[in-house]
Order: C-alpha cells, then sequence, then structure tokens
C-alpha cells in the first residue's frame, strides 16, 4: 500500500515501481547504559577515603517521606566553620514513588552562605538539575546546571558552569556502549575568559568492565587519567588511580581499599607522593548513631590532618551508606 504522497503501485498496469515508504521503526539494544563522561571513574573514586578535617555533627530528620530537616555543625581549619540548617522536599509522592522536582538545600545563619540543588526529571529519560551555592552574603553565586539524556546504549550530557557574557565554561559530552563490555565516548569543552575569545578542548574517554572488575581512561591535551577497580572478595574492594597533568609534568599513582564488616567499613589510601590516609566509619546497634573519623599523613613532611565526624539519624535513612 502507497501512503497519501506518494505515486500509485500500478505495476501490473504501466509497468512502472514505486517502494514502500519509508518507516520509522525503534531500535531494540541489549547493552547496559554506560552512565556519564563525569561518573567515568566512579567506581574507583568510591574506594578512596573521604577524609574529615576537624569536627563535624550532622543530624538528619524525616518529617514524612518527601520532607526532611537537616543540621550539621563543622569546626574545621578548610571548610567554613558553624551552624547551618536546611532540608529536603520532593514535591510529589504517589504510593511509594516520590516524583520530582527535589528542592535541597541549607544556609549559614551568620554569614548567609547557601546551597541549593534543584533535581527535576520532565520524564524518565530527561534529568535537569541546577546547582547554586553562595559564598557569603556579597560574593557572587556560583552556578551549574546539567541538562542530560539517557537512552538504553547511550547518555549525552551538557553542563554549563558559571555561565555569563565575561566569562563562563560548558562541556558537551557522550558515552555508548558498543558491546556488552565495552562503552566510548567523549568530551568537548568549551571555556572563555573574553567574550571575543573561546578555547575547545577535546577529551576521549573509554571503560571496559565486568561485573568484579573495571578499566577506565580519558586522555586530552591537559592530560591523562586512568583507573582499575576490582572486587577481590564479597567484601573488600581495590582501586588503582594514575594521573598526569601536561602542564606540570606531574604523575600521582594512589592505590586504595574498602574493607566491609556487617556494621562499619574502613577504607585506606597510599600515593606516589608518600601519602597514607585511612578512614572508619560505624553505625551504632542501639544507637541511632553513624561515627567515623579519618586520618591523612604525608611522610616526607610529617604533616597530617585527623578528623571526625558523628551523623544522628532516628529515621535510620543513612544505614547502610
Amino acid at each position: 500500500m502507497s501512503c497519501k504522497n506518494c505515486p500509485p503501485y500500478k505495476n501490473s498496469e504501466l509497468g512502472i515501481f514505486f517502494p514502500d515508504c519509508f518507516e520509522r521503526v525503534s531500535g531494540h539494544c541489549n547493552k547496559k547504559n554506560p552512565g556519564n563522561v563525569q561518573n567515568l571513574h566512579i567506581l574507583a573514586h568510591r574506594v578512596m577515603p573521604k577524609f574529615y578535617d576537624g569536627i563535624e555533627l550532622d543530624y538528619l530528620h524525616r518529617l514524612a517521606p518527601n520532607k526532611y530537616i537537616t543540621a550539621s555543625w563543622v569546626l574545621s581549619h578548610i571548610r567554613p566553620s558553624g551552624f547551618r540548617f536546611g532540608g529536603l522536599y520532593t514535591f510529589r509522592v504517589q504510593d511509594d514513588t516520590m516524583y520530582t522536582p527535589t528542592i535541597m538545600g541549607d544556609i549559614h545563619p551568620t554569614s548567609l552562605a547557601a546551597n541549593l540543588n534543584i533535581l527535576y526529571y520532565p520524564f524518565q529519560s530527561l534529568r535537569m538539575e541546577a546547582v547554586l551555592q553562595k559564598a557569603r552574603e556579597t560574593a557572587p553565586v556560583e552556578s551549574q546546571y546539567t541538562v542530560e539524556w539517557t537512552r538504553p546504549c547511550d547518555t549525552w550530557t551538557a553542563n554549563f558552569y558559571n555561565v555569563r557574557n565575561e566569562n563562563g565554561r560548558c562541556t558537551m559530552s557522550v558515552m555508548r556502549s558498543v558491546s556488552a563490555h565495552w562503552a566510548l565516548g567523549g568530551e568537548l569543552l568549551l571555556e572563555w575568559n573574553d567574550p571575543q575569545k573561546l578555547t575547545p578542548d577535546l577529551a576521549l574517554a573509554a571503560r571496559y568492565s565486568h561485573y568484579n572488575y573495571s578499566l577506565a581512561a580519558t586522555a586530552s591535551r591537559q592530560g591523562l587519567d586512568v583507573s582499575y577497580w576490582q572486587r577481590i572478595h564479597p567484601h573488600i574492594q581495590m582501586a588503582n588511580l594514575l594521573a598526569w597533568n601536561r602542564n606540570t609534568r606531574k604523575t600521582i599513582a594512589t592505590i586504595c581499599y574498602q574493607w566491609n564488616f556487617w556494621n562499619s567499613a574502613v577504607h585506606g589510601m597510599f600515593d606516589s607522593d608518600a601519602s597514607v590516609g585511612f578512614m572508619w566509619t560505624k553505625y551504632l546497634t542501639h544507637l541511632p548513631l553513624q561515627m567515623g573519623f579519618s586520618v591523612v599523613m604525608n611522610l616526607p613532611t610529617d604533616r597530617f590532618a585527623f578528623g571526625m565526624r558523628f551523623v544522628l539519624d532516628p529515621s535510620g535513612l543513612r544505614r547502610g551508606e
């Protein structure tokens, strides 16, 4: 059968053959989604210790399935010290499912430093996110906007960092699964410090993964990053990271591990700069409390940093992180 815009099919009468109209048929992909380029090394980075500085006290309280209030007090040499409070709110709840938009934020009542994060899925495959940060009352707002489109075999992402007429930076990336184990992608960086001058840069990304190990690499004119992650035991993970910077001509290699117990976890690392780090977290059995401490030391300089963190969570939402 021909459509209305095509000539009639009268092969038997005129001896002229007109093929049928083209039709668009959705394809089928049996490969998993590879994620985005920004999270290419996420398996190795999760094994790395997250070092604390000073003392941090956090409180998380659930008012409803979609409403939480948070409070924190920090005493630190690096992070802004003081008290902060905030919360999380998801607009729609149907049965046991929460639907975006979701708003998360906190504020320092003295300096009015604030963080705001807005996450919205207009439909299942499209993610839109805005992250706004203000260091103090007179400081400009630092912004990051993300638009991400996810398909069964690939992910397309655009990030915009502090985009203004005078300066700004944006990245556009794609990651695609080419087989059950291989994923390839690239990222285009556009940066400008003057309205008339635009500096582009291109990075290539690749990952080879199985269920218990993964090898990932990114390369550009600025440097090279390689990571290897492996689960050597149901409770033990190992990771190796290598970073080379072209401008500084410096290479740093890191070896780290994670050992999970039934109510605690241990993270450790050692790098080529002779820095040694350790982090321990534990979930108390009879109290809604998560506690942890970390220490990192550089052996050649004999300098170290020690930190502790306590998270009080009566609803038990943080258990299992």
